[in-house]
């Protein structure tokens, strides 16, 4: 039966967090948002979380505490994730991490905690802590992590890790060693003396814990997570397995199961009076009153009558009349406001601190009990240097309350230009454009620079024109301004965005608005970004952020190219236009080549009338007659009318589930010429999870065909060479499961199969021809020893010859997830190991199977092929290469 009643609060909460556009930009229920800033505007509490990775954070702790305990709660992430895999799509490295970056974002959207990083890149898996701090400066990371601290000034501390081996991953040891250094600094002034310049002052954490995911027995204190929270519908588990979901790169979705749930903790070090098992908060002085007793018996007064009224505000707060609690939040405020008067005066930075927090709470509480309702909209998403666009703010009295509303103030980069529309102006049309139109209705008043009373239902509105200077910086990841020095960024020394995520939107606007209802008149401001909003007409309304990009993009097809040093004759090398301009762009461009090298056309034309228009122009490259080995630059130079533009790779990060984020890379093409050969072989390709191998073999001038899941009949297979599995096919293809039996009897018919790496899902099924079990095995080491076993065999001998200078310039590491057993029919090839450890001869296992070879191989080719990797490419050919009778005749002598 349908049940055709839902109580509005827990679904219409879930529809707001269910995507993080909608809910950066939808407001929630009233009495909901309203509830959620009250149960945050009296104690003083902050918990700040730290360990080494997305995904590596208690989401159920964090939404405890921000949700539950109206606690300002934060997770410091050392890294943004550069290191894992990719089960959405083929970015990895900075990619990669802008995606995790954004993820972790939408968690918190869900949770409520806020977010913070160092500036380490992932580097890839690492199996000590002192392996780890190679590749870290230990002290820069740890007044990263110093600087987070005396930002966030959290009371409490918690630890993910221990800083012992007992947590598995290098990173995750460093991390537990770097919290309790920073116990330690972070309140001493001598400590990173510099930060105190730049307007930060030490801080002292009073509790610190440890969470006991791998030893639950060392547990002192557990918290329940499982309690259902009336004001959501949902208990904190529930809403951390939403927020845990974010995750989708990791494949993380995961279920909101109902009942009792707990988090455990282990006690670590206290600077207050506490016992091991006592509440979390206890020995803190969480108490307003005391934060406020150095501005006086004044203040004291105040506090009391304050907290008073936000009790009121509560007990009134009505989900069907919100508005019954106004009353109690503008008496709040008018005790709040004295106390910010005295504070300013003689108050510490910490009271301050919190007594505008609490304002800009309760003017949100406010504004959300009396309906009025803030808009901030932008009607371009992407701007270019030299555009105006046009700003709208809207105003909105939806309920019983009377409104004045002054002029919004629109905040925007220096350089920048911002001027009022008069109401007499035309707005432009919609970007947005669709069928919306016919709907929506014609908003033609607007006013000036003035302040306006609004009636109860009444809206007003406000159009700016905006123009960006030639010189405006995009809105590219701030961390990634600068190349890396190593495994960390070099980041801007701005105090606005060190450890933060991202930059602050580039445009942003404040309200400030008077209500008048219930017996009150209580001035209250509002601070927002402006948004985009588009509607999509499948799917309707949505809101995305405005960034900066630049005018043109030029993306090479193949930004990296392997050219063998053999082949002196000519290549295509094209690259892809596309105008972010919506007036267009036009203009020439031409290729900029090493000495001895030509190219024809030295120069073309192009004309794009408006933005999204695409083109694509094609150089015929030809190298020097002599035969030069090394890495080349093939990089593009444009010219327009308005003077030369940067050649710059613009790509837009944009997946459902997280916001969208602009990257910009060099246009250039990078050639790597060195002796490379391959056999004639038709090659099917299995896509697995994010890896870039159909480009790789196109390099090396084979044809490859990716097979879909229509494509598992023998007919179809039997057209065929070489097949090769991309990374993880059998975690993220089920037509590859349901046809593995199918694949083997093409492998018995004489086929060569190329089984890249699987992670432990692998073993949930009979894949391979003779067992094979994977396990946790790597090699970490990009650098380590290789042996090869048998160097005569035919992947080392043909066409190329291969040797231990090949595994040469490996990046990040050598392989992951190598078999722990495997059946006596499979041939090991390889042997390699990692500092102090046995050595490990699975990454690359050759079998006979009929008359054809089954080959596994948990070597990361899927990062030294894009990488563009010599002796990478050499092995990758002979494997692509390798002749089954070839083999058999082999194995028989």
């Amino acid at each position: 039966m349908l049940n055709r009643f839902r109580a509005p609060w827990p679904w219409l909460f879930a529809l707001v967090l269910a995507s993080p556009a909608l809910a950066q930009s939808s407001r929630l229920p009233g009495a909901v948002e309203a509830a959620l800033a009250l149960r945050q505007v009296d104690g003083v509490k902050r918990v700040m979380l730290v360990a080494a990775h997305p995904d590596d954070e208690d989401t159920s702790l964090l939404a405890l505490l921000a949700r539950g305990m109206g606690a300002e709660a934060a997770y410091f992430s050392l890294t943004r994730g550069e290191g894992g895999q990719n089960l959405i799509g083929l970015e990895l490295g900075e990619g990669l991490g802008v995606i995790r970056s954004g993820e972790l974002l939408a968690a918190r959207s869900v949770d409520g905690a806020g977010q913070f990083f160092s500036r380490a890149f992932d580097f890839g898996y690492s199996k000590t802590a002192s392996e780890t701090f190679g590749q870290w400066p230990r002290e820069l990371l740890l007044s990263d992590l110093v600087w987070a601290i005396r930002t966030f000034r959290p009371h409490v501390l918690v630890s993910v890790f221990s800083g012992t081996p007992s947590d598995g991953h290098g990173q995750h040891q460093a991390a537990g060693l770097l919290a309790r250094d920073a116990w330690e600094a972070a309140g001493d002034p001598s400590r990173f003396p510099e930060q105190l310049d730049l307007g930060v002052e030490p801080w002292t954490p009073l509790k610190m814990y440890r969470r006991t995911f791998f030893d639950p027995e060392s547990a002192t204190l557990a918290l329940e997570t499982g309690t259902l929270d009336p004001v959501f519908g949902r208990s904190y588990h529930q809403i951390a397995m939403d927020s845990r979901s974010r995750h989708g790169s990791q494949n993380f979705g995961t279920a909101q199961q109902p009942g009792p749930r707990q988090t455990h903790l282990a006690f670590i070090d206290s600077r207050v009076p506490s016992r091991e098992d006592d509440p979390i908060f206890a020995g803190v002085d969480t108490t307003l009153a005391t934060l406020a007793a150095p501005l006086g018996i004044d203040a004291r007064t105040h506090v009391e009558a304050y907290r008073q009224a936000v009790s009121g505000a509560r007990g009134a707060l009505d989900v069907v009349a919100p508005a019954r609690s106004l009353p109690h939040i503008a008496e709040a405020i008018g005790h709040l406001d004295p106390l910010i008067e005295l504070a300013e005066a003689r108050g510490t930075p910490e009271i301050r601190r919190e007594l505008r927090r609490r304002r800009a709470l309760l003017d949100e509480a406010a504004l959300a009990v009396a309906a009025v309702r803030v808009e901030l909209r932008s009607r371009s998403e992407i701007l270019v240097p030299g555009q105006t666009a046009v700003l709208e703010a809207r105003v909105w009295s939806g309920g019983d309350a009377s409104v004045e509303a002054g002029a919004p103030r629109v905040d925007v980069p220096p350089g920048w230009a911002v001027t009022p529309m008069s109401p007499d102006e035309d707005a432009p049309p919609e970007d947005s454009g669709g069928f919306s139109r016919f709907f929506d209705r014609r908003e033609e008043a607007s006013h000036h620079d003035e302040a306006v009373p609004i009636e109860p239902g009444g809206l007003a509105l406000w159009r700016y024109r905006v123009t960006v200077p030639a010189d405006a910086e995009t809105t590219a990841p701030y961390y990634l301004r600068n190349p890396r020095p190593g495994a960390f960024y070099d980041w801007t020394d701005d105090a606005a965005t060190r450890t933060r995520p991202f930059q602050a939107p580039v445009l942003s606007g404040r309200a400030a608005i008077v209500i008048m209802g219930g017996g009150v008149e209580m001035p209250v401001s509002i601070s927002s970004p402006f948004r985009y909003r588009g509607v999509d007409q499948a799917s309707g309304e949505f809101w995305r952020p405005v960034q900066v990009a630049p005018r043109l993009s030029v993306r090479p097809v193949a930004s990296h190219v392997i050219w063998p040093v053999s082949d002196s004759e000519p290549r295509e090398v094209s690259l892809q236009l596309r105008s972010i301009d919506r007036g267009g762009v036009t203009g020439s461009i031409r290729l900029d080549v090493p000495p001895g090298w030509s190219v024809d056309p030295e120069q073309a034309s192009f004309a794009l009338e408006r933005a999204g228009d695409e083109t694509r122009l094609v150089f015929e490259v030809t190298p020097p007659a002599s035969a030069v080995e090394g890495e080349f630059e093939l990089s593009p130079i444009v010219t327009t009318p308005d003077g030369p533009l940067d050649a710059m790779d613009v790509t837009l990060i944009d997946y459902p589930h997280i916001e969208p984020r602009l990257m910009v890379a060099s246009g250039a093409v990078r050639v790597v010429r060195f002796p490379i050969r391959v056999a004639e072989r038709r090659v099917g390709y299995v896509m697995g999870s994010g890896d870039e191998g159909p480009q790789a073999i196109r390099q090396l001038g084979l044809g490859v065909e990716e097979i879909g899941p229509d494509d598992w009949t023998a007919e179809h297979l039997d057209r065929y060479d070489t097949i090769v599995l991309g990374v993880r096919a059998y975690e993220v293809r089920a037509d590859l499961i349901a046809a593995n039996r199918a694949l083997l009897d093409w492998v018995s018919r004489g086929g060569t199969l190329l089984v890249q790496y699987n992670r432990l899902e692998f073993n949930d099924g009979d894949y391979a021809p003779y067992p094979i079990v994977i396990g946790r095995g790597r090699v970490t080491d990009e650098n380590a020893d290789v042996t090869l076993r048998l160097p005569d065999a035919a992947p080392f001998a043909t066409p190329n010859t291969i040797r231990a200078a090949d595994f040469d310039g490996w990046v990040q590491e050598r392989g992951l997830y190598y078999p722990e057993s495997w059946d006596d029919e499979y041939t090991e090839l390889l042997g390699m190991r990692d500092p102090d450890e046995d050595v490990q001869t699975s990454s690359l296992l050759v079998a006979p199977y009929g008359d054809g070879l089954y080959v596994h191989t948990s070597l990361s080719f899927f990062r030294q092929l894009p990488a563009g990797v010599p002796g990478a490419f050499r092995l990758w050919a002979n494997l692509l290469s390798i002749d089954a009778r070839r083999w058999r005749g082999e194995t028989a002598s």
